[in-house]
């Protein structure tokens, strides 16, 4: 059994999902997958040991004694004790990329375990459990965003509470105006890998603190503006919302640093109209709204990253193999 599972990114909103400031005041995100994938392949495994193949391989006599907690977790709540061999792939970096890819391994595992087992989950149980492991049982200090983002995937407004609710609009833009986001996206990796975990804390932390709690209200509300800007046809606002949002997001204790600043400088001043670091902060990829007459312009500005194509994506999580 495969499950392929698309990686996420986030225009405006990331930081109001987490669940301390949601709960009580509500956030909203608005993102879209791309096709860059986290692939989990699941088999029944002769020995009646466990098998758990990523950066580094496991083989355990029981769950517990797995050092994956994603894995682990999922496995417990899947309910495959043993006689199991699961191999994880990404398309980028799986760790510290901004790209969603933790919570896209937990959804993916989660949806090749159901499926090994001939069970159905639709896109909002994969995200409500995903959410579950990693927020409730394994105590990270993230938001729910990428377990949503992933699991259905496609260009979106994702609204979090208040209270623990999670809802979703789809953003629906015409066939040129989708073709004209994806030409004016480009998509650097910095090269520099980070814990979003140390990052969200820190803001999870502040979040009730005024100045904390006035920025993510900001983001919160630029999210619910670019979506109706876009919604209205309106594709090239995505530029300016994008540096709207940055300029919030950077407030934020531990987003950035000099050198993150002046790549993002230097990108504004080749021509991108906005543009953003991607995920939590302090590293990763980052992300630019350029028209195709400056592309060229901001390669050369950011000539010591790497830059990464993509394009949008409309699956969400999915089984694309079931074996014999």
């Amino acid at each position: 059994m495969i499950s392929r599972t698309p990686l996420r990114v986030s225009f405006v909103g990331g930081g109001s999902d987490l669940v301390s400031f949601s709960s009580k005041h509500g956030g909203a995100v608005v993102s879209t997958t791309i096709d860059k994938y986290v692939y989990v392949v699941v088999t029944e495994r002769f020995e009646e040991d466990i098998r758990v193949s990523y950066s580094r391989t496991e083989i355990v006599p029981t769950v517990g004694k797995l050092r994956h907690d994603l894995v682990r977790e999922a496995l417990r709540l899947a309910g495959l004790p043993r006689k199991v061999e699961i191999v994880t792939i990404a398309d980028v970096p799986s760790h510290g990329t901004g790209l969603g890819s933790s919570s896209a391994v937990t959804v993916g595992v989660l949806n090749a375990l159901y499926a090994y087992q001939g069970i159905l989950k639709s896109p909002a149980e994969l995200a409500a459990e995903a959410s579950h492991i990693e927020i409730e049982i394994l105590g990270k200090p993230i938001g729910r965003q990428d377990q949503y983002a992933t699991a259905y995937g496609g260009l979106q407004l994702l609204r979090f509470g208040p209270g623990q609710g999670v809802e979703r609009d789809p953003l629906v833009l015409a066939p040129e105006a989708r073709r004209h986001v994806e030409r004016s996206l480009m998509l650097f990796y910095t090269g520099r890998q980070r814990s979003a975990a140390k990052v969200l804390g820190d803001i999870d932390a502040s979040s009730s603190t005024r100045q904390t709690k006035r920025s993510l209200e900001r983001l919160r509300d630029l999210a619910y503006e670019l979506y109706e800007e876009m919604g209205r046809g309106n594709a090239d606002a995505l530029g300016e919302y994008l540096h709207k949002g940055w300029e919030h997001k950077r407030r934020l204790g531990g987003v950035t640093s000099p050198k993150l600043d002046g790549w993002y400088a230097a990108a504004r001043e080749a021509g991108a109209v906005g543009g953003k670091l991607l995920g939590a902060g302090a590293g990763g990829f980052m992300l630019f709204y350029v028209p195709r007459e400056r592309q060229d312009a901001v390669r050369k500005a950011l000539a010591g990253l790497r830059e990464v194509p993509m394009r949008l994506d409309s699956s969400g999580s999915r089984i694309v193999h079931v074996g014999q």
